[in-house]
């Protein structure tokens, strides 16, 4: 895809995410394949034109965002956990491609654990006893407390800028200690 406008792709961020509820005997095939459509088709149509884009400007950054469940899974969000986990892979492929290939491209991913973002914030009002659902949470990650989109947002800046030029391929958690 060439760029038509005026400047430089240098940084794609594919922030695509839908969360929808259901284990393995309850999620719907149509829940499952929506889930899929959104974080999944849109993170690989994203990182596709992108790479066709960046390969012909020299080089870029591709930061995907993924998350914990991608990685540790979930046992009530059978759709979001196997396309987060996808994301994850997808991303490592394209980073091996872009760099046999020598495009100068890299690609990473980011898996935050729980974050405070109106998706979460949805899930939470939604609960029978929100309170206590936001406390379950919060002890989730290492570090006992729900994150935050800033700070999501600087792992996000660091792997988009050139202070991550020799990193590709990589996953950045917030789940392990």
């Amino acid at each position: 895809m060439p760029v038509t406008r005026p400047g430089r792709l240098d940084a794609l961020v594919n922030n695509a995410g839908i969360a929808l509820p259901g284990n393995i005997e309850t999620a719907t095939l149509a829940d499952w394949r929506r889930t899929q459509a959104v974080n999944v088709e849109g993170v690989f149509l994203g990182c596709r034109e992108a790479v066709r884009a960046m390969k012909a400007l020299g080089g870029g950054s591709i930061v995907n965002l993924s998350s914990a469940a991608g990685i540790i899974g979930d046992a009530q969000s059978a759709a979001y956990c196997a396309s987060k986990g996808a994301v994850r892979l997808l991303t490592k492929s394209v980073a091996l491609h872009c760099a046999r290939a020598g495009y100068k491209i890299r690609c990473n991913s980011v898996h935050p654990a729980f974050t405070l973002t109106p998706l979460l914030e949805g899930v939470i009002a939604g609960a029978r006893n929100p309170e206590r659902l936001r406390e379950g949470l919060s002890k989730a990650p290492p570090l006992g407390r729900l994150g935050e989109a800033r700070e999501v947002a600087a792992a996000v800046l660091y792997l988009a800028s050139d202070e991550s030029a020799f990193t590709t391929g990589a996953d950045s958690s917030s789940t392990e200690a």
